[in-house]
């Protein structure tokens, strides 16, 4: 995840091309990974950061009030983690900002490159992000990034700019595949200063890992669950077989595909055992902002009822067949957060051009993950 202006760290949604989730906890879209070889006990992958790059950029007197209190509990702190001039460390955390993963859903990465424009990046920018303050000397970042296979580096010495060696393109094919490549995750406890690094540390162990997005209350809180992308859908299928499971620090973990995780609070909705969530965050990909605050149906905002009476809402769906009532507001398509809307690392507000990112999802403070250090996260039912 994004740590500096804009935090990054989760998954988009497209919207014609991708199947939108609305689970009433969190609004989950269709996200795919960077297909890869699978192998276990692998390199570190990126990591994500739950921080709002541009939030950190802003003088503390700039700073919304609202968003320092909910900082406050995030407990993530990347100046926990000892000065690196690792090489393949380096380039795995600056290629996660410029990845699948992390690109389409950090507001300020994609922003600052144009998205497909691949408009070149200032070095030194990049190493203003939280996570990268830990490597030292600048020198070090540039000599890595020279030898990256994803990312090209130019400009004179002092002044190097990055970007993309092959510019990003939308593809709902690579959203299916990173969805597929997902895996749901919880009990993983309270969060500390050092649990992102440590449950990035913990997955790496299992595969090649392009995200960790701790997943996180409205207020911020961690939920002591994750969402975890694997590079290839066989690595995250072996994860969740393994017999026995996989556990936390001796505690039992609950470990699904992401797929089913999502599939299964839709249904719980439907029948009425689980009550969706009133509020809605935004959600940044490829350039928009998708979602409404208060679900958004029909004229009040709730379809038009009282916003409790969710069972009313659900009975009426029921008889309509689930026609023409989800993401449909007045307007016809706008309602409930619109078609195709998304969360991420810690993270945006179109209005106030914040941007949600890492620790969670999915490059800044939380992130994001691996990039994990991603950007804005979006809130989720356990």
């Amino acid at each position: 995840m994004s740590d500096t202006p804009a935090n990054t760290e989760a998954a988009p949604a497209v919207a014609p091309a991708v199947e939108n989730v609305q689970t009433d906890v969190q609004t989950e879209t269709v996200e795919a990974p960077v297909a890869a070889e699978a192998a276990p006990a692998v390199e570190e992958a990126p990591k994500t950061e739950d921080a709002t790059k541009e939030e950190e950029q802003k003088p503390e007197e700039t700073k919304s009030i609202d968003r320092a209190d909910s900082k406050n509990n995030r407990k993530y702190d990347p100046t926990t983690q000892p000065i690196s001039d690792d090489p393949k460390k380096i380039r795995n955390q600056v290629e996660f900002y410029f990845s699948d993963s992390n690109l389409p859903t950090d507001k300020f990465m994609w922003e600052t490159t144009g998205g497909t424009e691949n408009k070149p990046v200032s070095l030194k920018t990049i190493c203003n992000f939280k996570r990268m303050k830990n490597f030292q000397p600048y020198s070090a970042v540039v000599t890595a990034l020279k030898e990256s296979e994803l990312l090209e580096v130019s400009g004179e010495e002092g002044q190097e700019v990055v970007k993309r060696k092959k510019a990003y393109t939308s593809s709902s094919e690579a959203q299916k595949a990173r969805m597929a490549a997902s895996v749901y995750a919880k009990g993983f406890g309270e969060e500390t200063p050092t649990t992102q690094f440590d449950i990035e540390a913990f997955f790496t162990k299992f595969g090649h890992v392009n995200l960790v997005k701790l997943r996180r209350t409205d207020d911020n809180k961690f939920k002591g669950s994750v969402f975890v992308e694997f590079k290839t859908e066989e690595e995250a299928n072996a994860f969740v077989a393994l017999n026995p499971a996989p556990k936390w620090q001796d505690q039992e973990l609950v470990i699904k595909k992401k797929r089913d995780y999502l599939d299964e609070k839709n249904q719980l909705i439907k029948e009425g055992k689980l009550e969706p969530s009133n509020t809605r965050k935004k959600i940044f990909f490829e350039g928009t902002v998708k979602g409404s605050e208060r679900g958004g149906r029909g004229r009040g905002g709730h379809r038009g009822g009282d916003k409790g009476d969710w069972k009313s809402r659900r009975d009426n769906d029921q008889k309509n067949g689930f026609k023409g009532g989800r993401g449909r507001g007045r307007g016809g398509r706008g309602g409930r957060g619109g078609r195709g809307g998304r969360d991420n690392r810690d993270r945006n507000n179109e209005s106030s051009n914040k941007r949600a990112r890492e620790d969670d999802g999915d490059k800044s403070g939380e992130p994001a993950a691996k990039k994990v250090d991603t950007k804005a996260d979006s809130t989720e039912t356990q």
